[in-house]
């Protein structure tokens, strides 16, 4: 039986030191029918110069900067011809049969629409600091029905979406999913600079898909300083936008009510990171939005603190 195709979709923005790396990767993996698509977000180093020797070997998009990661894996996804496709981040490496394995789960079992896996984190010499990634992500193995040599859990979309909402245990670079489920889904919300794995893992989900999870370490995943996963004030409004959808789609009260104590306590971040850089009347909206949907010493304090300028 044939092999299906995979079309790797890498956003790749002034990631010019990390993209031989990356791409010999990826090539290297030996999977037989492989497309490699390249979504160049607008990168003003020498971007150009380092793919240049690739070209016959990827498919190569262009387009002004976005400013995150959403549209340029739409695009990707536009371009993608296989029934399979992989995220992964140009930073990221991939290890030795993660193509392959992940690909032979499709093929075992065909109930699967979403496979994700364990990885390492390194730091931006390569140098392994976080060996299992995954080691503390625990809850979501309750849900998980084990099958085969190689410990296959499966886990239904409801099961994943609520395990979802404690923590994102889906490394962007660990997916492979079939393409057809956008078709259901729809692509990922260009309106998030940030979050939007976790906001399309999510919708995957709800929509009643099947995950399963390789607990294999199979990438690299690069832990920059500064990166764009920083948390700052810039990034919560695009998480608690996410967490806002999450309520709507949302079909237990139990899933609800987690979901909107989380936003909360998000809106409290976020009014303390406004605080911080001096954006006081900003601050106390967001702490008067907090306080609105629930009451807290932490919301009062803030809220003080930010009328006071203390």
């Amino acid at each position: 039986m044939a092999q299906a195709k995979i079309s790797v979709i890498m956003p790749s923005y002034n990631a010019a030191p990390f993209l031989v790396e990356t791409l010999d990767s990826i090539l290297s993996q030996g999977y037989p029918d492989l497309e490699i698509i390249v979504v160049d977000d607008g990168s003003t180093d020498n971007t150009d110069d380092v793919l240049a020797p690739y070209l016959e070997r990827i498919v190569l998009v262009k387009q002004p900067n976005w400013g995150g990661p959403s549209r340029p894996r739409n695009v990707g996804l536009s371009h993608a011809t296989g029934d399979l496709v992989a995220f992964f981040d140009s930073d990221d490496v991939m290890l030795p049969q993660k193509l392959i394995k992940s690909a032979a789960v499709f093929e075992t079992y065909p109930d699967v629409d979403f496979v994700f896996t364990n990885f390492q984190g390194v730091d931006e010499s390569g140098l392994t600091i976080r060996p299992d990634y995954l080691i503390d992500y625990t809850s979501f193995r309750a849900d998980l029905e084990f099958r085969g040599e190689e410990k296959i859990g499966v886990m239904s979309g409801a099961n994943t979406f609520t395990n979802l909402i404690a923590a994102n245990f889906i490394g962007t670079s660990s997916v492979i999913c079939r393409r057809r489920i956008f078709e259901t889904t729809g692509n990922l919300d260009e309106g998030m600079l940030n979050s939007d794995d976790v906001d399309m893992w999510s919708r995957i989900a709800h929509a009643g898909f099947t995950f399963a999870f390789l607990p294999i370490v199979l990438h690299s995943y690069r832990m920059r300083a500064g990166g764009v996963t920083g948390r700052n004030e810039k990034r919560y409004p695009s998480v608690i936008h996410g967490i806002e959808k999450r309520i709507n789609l949302a079909t237990t009260q139990s899933d609800k009510q987690a979901l909107k104590k989380k936003k909360n306590n998000l809106m409290l971040g976020y009014g303390m990171a406004l605080h911080q850089v001096g954006k006081k009347t900003e601050a106390r909206q967001a702490f008067s939005t907090a306080l609105g949907e629930r009451k807290t010493w932490a919301g009062i304090k803030g809220w003080l603190r930010a009328l006071l300028g203390i």
